[in-house]
């Protein structure tokens, strides 16, 4: 494009030379003119065609500027798609762990609801058998205070009762005691104790004849085999004679049955064969006796001269 610009240059000089030699004749002029003319002509020509070439050039350039910008902008667009397809593969992949993590909290939450659901039926039935739990124990308690008011009632009723027993047993007491005072033969005067009939006498006699009123009574003088027995009488709390002698061999102890002791319940240091008190010096103690004064019912049996009148009991095995 440079060649053509300097070789359009030269052209114009020389039309100028041209014109300047031939100014002066008309001829010249004329010739000048025409020429002029074609100069101008092909002057126009060329500059069309440098137009032409000169918007070429600029085509062209803005072409490669364009390319080269389209080749910008691609490569930017392929960084970017790749950008773009590097974000969607993580957003897949990111996608696809939700989707994971989501399957697995529904699954988890649908046992959570079955869970749920079980739970509730059984709270459900734990409530409906508390009620009916609640309602037996207001049944019971409603029973109860009705046992306890009767209760309370038979309590009260008891007590009237046991009082009337306790009276009418001391008026029964008083009148047998009064019955046996009058008529030693009275049936009410003997008390049973374990299948066993005893009768405490009013009395008083010596051991002999004590003995013999048993006997006429179809008894004996008492004849002491157990604790129990033992207990009972001393609770009669009594100064009595009971079947127990050694008269046939001093320091032999035997029941009136003719049957040694199996167990003794003498006071402390008894028998003493009336060591402690020395009436007589040929005077013994051969016939014992249940000492109420002694306080352990286990240690009542005291010997004592069987001449001495005190009350006695019989016994009579029915």
């Amino acid at each position: 494009m440079a060649r053509f610009v300097q070789r359009d240059e030269l052209e114009i000089m020389e039309v100028n030379e041209d014109h300047l030699m031939r100014a002066n004749s008309v001829e010249g002029r004329q010739q000048a003119a025409q020429k002029h003319e074609g100069k101008l002509y092909r002057l126009v020509l060329v500059s069309f065609g440098l137009l032409c070439v000169t918007q070429a050039a600029l085509n062209i350039s803005l072409r490669l500027i364009l390319y080269n910008s389209d080749a910008q902008k691609l490569e930017l667009l392929k960084m970017e798609r790749d950008q773009i397809k590097t974000s969607n593969n993580s957003l897949t992949e990111a996608k696809d762990q939700l989707q994971t993590s989501y399957n697995r909290l529904t699954k988890q939450r649908d046992q959570l609801q079955t869970s749920y659901n079980r739970l509730t039926k059984q709270r459900d039935q734990l409530q409906i058998r508390c009620n009916v739990l609640t309602e037996e124990r207001d049944q019971l308690q409603t029973s109860n205070n009705i046992l306890t008011e009767e209760r309370d009632q038979l309590q009260t009723s008891n007590n009237i009762l046991t009082e009337e027993r306790d009276q009418l047993q001391t008026s029964y007491n008083i009148l047998k005691e009064s019955l046996c005072t009058q008529t030693q033969t009275y049936p009410h005067c003997w008390i049973e104790f374990n299948s066993n009939w005893y009768y405490v006498s009013n009395e008083r006699k010596t051991w002999e004849e004590s003995r013999q009123d048993c006997l006429r009574r179809g008894a004996h003088l008492v004849i002491i085999n157990s604790k129990e027995e033992q207990k009972f009488l001393a609770g009669l709390n009594k100064r009595v004679w009971i079947g127990l002698t050694d008269r046939e061999e001093e320091g032999t102890w035997t029941w009136v049955d003719g049957s040694p002791p199996t167990t003794a319940y003498w006071g402390q240091t008894q028998p003493d064969n009336g060591d402690n008190v020395r009436q007589s010096s040929v005077r013994t103690e051969d016939c014992a006796e249940l000492y109420n004064d002694y306080s352990h019912p286990l240690n009542k049996w005291n010997d004592l001269p069987c001449d001495v009148k005190i009350s006695w009991i019989c016994e009579k095995v029915v």
